[in-house]
């Protein structure tokens, strides 16, 4: 059982209990106070987003907001343990894998009627999805990520490829090209990333090759994992490959890549201001690459905001998300502008994306904005988080040559089956 099925399954009876303690009647004019918690305490942060909950209580005077900021490795526990001290915020600001732990242990308020139709008017279906658990929309989403590949264009040139490769056959043509080793056999120019030891960093650029070698993760109906069928297998394969050819070194990093030591990664929006800085103008990105014949598709997470379900001032927390996440002023929502000017993120609305065209139509970011037409939630299913940490390990194992790819993703289906067997 993974940390946030420890956290919440031992605080189930707990939420429930304090949140029954803590309820009392909604509407009153008097004085409020919302407690809002985020990971966003950096100075250059708060700097933009402190003004815009100044600006609502300028508005709103009988409304006091207390943002709260902790670092991202501590956000999930903040959120699960407040309940014990009675401490837990009105608001808070979640990764959505974690949705399906949140909602089976009852942490999150139902938004009202006219919010989860403002929300599945005003954003994507991707991004709908990407909220949603049960059928059943949880909060405003707010910064949306994708994955492409992303090239140092120098690199690929030296290797003689006048544009990123768009096939798997061209990727790995391209990336055995751009390898270079020294004169002690060691790689010290690498042609493709792959990260190690982290979650993320191996499951989602996997699971864009998966669907974009017509591949599922997992059965519609959520029964069964699907990753471990015959494209699975062959994207495990084809990243093996890249291993045992040289053309991708599990020693090279993200620095490596920012230093100009590396020709090809497929990674995530996020990243792009600190390679602006690191590389200037020396940064493309392409669509994910396809094999046999696919349509290139990548993986898409969500960030959203909620509401604890034993907030005293539920309604007062959904008026102030609504007005933080719509549009002012026929421009964009106090929401993406945060987003767009201080973390350099895409914003999940599509009015914003629309108002910020400005900011959000580089070289850099576009291809990534371009890519939310055809990109798919990440799948926010029973275990999810627990699940994702299984697959993670078991294509490590394949990478490191302890298992074959199908042995390894077998391991992995039947960890993962179990754990929806237990969980749905």
């Amino acid at each position: 059982m993974n940390i946030v099925s420890r956290l919440v399954a031992s605080l189930a009876i707990a939420a429930m209990v304090v949140g029954a303690c803590t309820a009392a009647p909604e509407g009153s004019k008097g004085p409020v106070k919302l407690v809002v918690l985020t990971h966003w305490g950096d100075q250059a942060l708060l700097a933009v987003l402190q003004p815009i909950f100044d600006e609502y209580q300028k508005q709103n005077p009988n409304v006091k907001i207390e943002h709260q900021s902790v670092a991202f490795d501590d956000l999930l526990k903040r959120i699960t343990t407040g309940r014990i001290g009675g401490s837990a915020p009105d608001i808070y600001h979640f990764y959505n894998l974690w949705m399906p732990d949140f909602v089976s242990s009852d942490l999150l308020q139902t938004p009202p009627g006219d919010v989860i139709s403002d929300i599945k008017k005003g954003y994507s279906q991707s991004s709908v999805d990407g909220s949603s658990y049960r059928n059943q929309v949880w909060g405003y989403p707010t910064e949306v990520n994708t994955y492409q590949l992303i090239y140092n264009k120098k690199l690929l040139q030296e290797a003689g490829s006048t544009k990123p490769p768009a096939t798997w056959d061209e990727l790995r043509s391209v990336a055995t090209k751009a390898t270079k080793k020294g004169a002690d056999g060691k790689i010290t120019q690498a042609g493709f990333l792959l990260l190690k030891g982290w979650d993320s960093g191996v499951v989602h650029p996997w699971s864009s090759l998966l669907w974009s070698n017509n591949g599922d993760y997992v059965a519609k109906d959520n029964s069964k994992v699907r990753f471990n069928e015959k494209p699975g297998v062959e994207t495990t394969q084809f990243e093996v490959d890249l291993i045992k050819s040289g053309a991708a070194d599990l020693g090279f990093t993200m620095d490596d890549f920012a230093a100009g030591k590396v020709a090809m990664t497929i990674m995530a929006n996020w990243w792009g201001a600190a390679l602006k800085k690191a590389l200037p103008d020396n940064v493309g990105v392409a669509p994910i690459p396809t094999n046999g014949g696919a349509q290139s598709s990548t993986l898409q997470y969500n960030w959203l905001w909620g509401v604890d379900k034993g907030s005293k001032q539920g309604q007062e927390a959904w008026k102030f998300l609504t007005w933080l996440n719509s549009p002012q002023a026929g421009s964009s929502s106090p929401m993406g502008k945060y987003l767009t000017t201080a973390l350099n993120a895409i914003p999940a609305r599509v009015s914003d994306q629309q108002a910020n065209a400005s900011l959000l139509g580089d070289a850099f970011v576009k291809p990534f904005v371009d890519s939310l037409k055809t990109s798919r939630s990440e799948p926010i299913i029973p275990g999810a988080q627990e699940i994702k940490t299984v697959l993670q390990k078991q294509i490590e194992a394949a990478w490191f040559g302890q298992k074959s790819p199908k042995d390894a993703l077998d391991t992995a289906a039947t960890e993962a089956n179990r754990i929806l067997g237990e969980k749905r």
